[in-house]
């Protein structure tokens, strides 16, 4: 075979991921979420300015956790994220003042304020809480991989709640590309309940 013809299988198959892999994502993020949940965790994504404060993509996961959390009032919330190199504070506290500002009572709010990385995430909330019956929020094309995460991590009963992002949302776009990307990387190597990960 060719080096050309080769180069082109592989381009095929390499959109045809691409494609696919979107489509099960889109799908995915129509899940409804259950009712009643013991636990809502909402991931945390980055958070700009200084004092820092939720960036519109983040915003949306807010504000959907927030119709839940009112139509749930029973439910318990844990906010996660650290604090990156560019970040002000860490996405948790930032988080937890803008539900706090919409209402929340502080005493349903749990902070995971350690984590970097959406695998983390699930292993530090199961520190803080039991998982019970659990609906992750996140933004529309995280859901898939999310919910896979939390599975790993040993929360069974799981479901999502997805944010959708507008049109004019420039990480709408990039998540097309960077998703399928970050899919095929965490099913590979992202396995937190696997001791050799958690090892210093």
């Amino acid at each position: 075979m060719g080096i050309l013809k080769l180069l082109k299988y592989c381009v095929i198959i390499v959109v045809a991921y691409f494609i696919i892999c979107n489509i099960v994502i889109f799908y995915y993020a129509q899940q409804k979420p259950a009712s009643h949940a013991d636990n809502l965790i909402i991931l945390g994504s980055q958070v700009v300015g200084n004092p820092a404060e939720a960036p519109p993509t983040l915003q949306a996961r807010l504000d959907v956790a927030i119709t839940y959390l009112n139509e749930n009032p029973e439910t318990k919330v844990v906010v996660c994220g650290g604090q990156g190199k560019d970040e002000s504070a860490t996405e948790a506290s930032v988080m937890a003042h803008y539900l706090i500002s919409k209402g929340i009572d502080l005493p349903r709010i749990y902070i995971e304020d350690k984590s970097m990385r959406t695998a983390e995430q699930f292993v530090n909330v199961m520190k803080i809480l039991p998982p019970g019956k659990t609906v992750v929020v996140t933004n529309d094309f995280h859901i898939l991989r999310s919910i896979m995460l939390a599975k790993r991590s040993g929360i069974e009963d799981v479901s999502g709640l997805s944010a959708a992002l507008s049109f004019d949302n420039v990480d709408k776009y990039v998540a097309f590309v960077r998703e399928p990307l970050a899919l095929l990387n965490s099913w590979l190597f992202d396995h937190p309940n696997d001791p050799r990960q958690s090892q210093p």
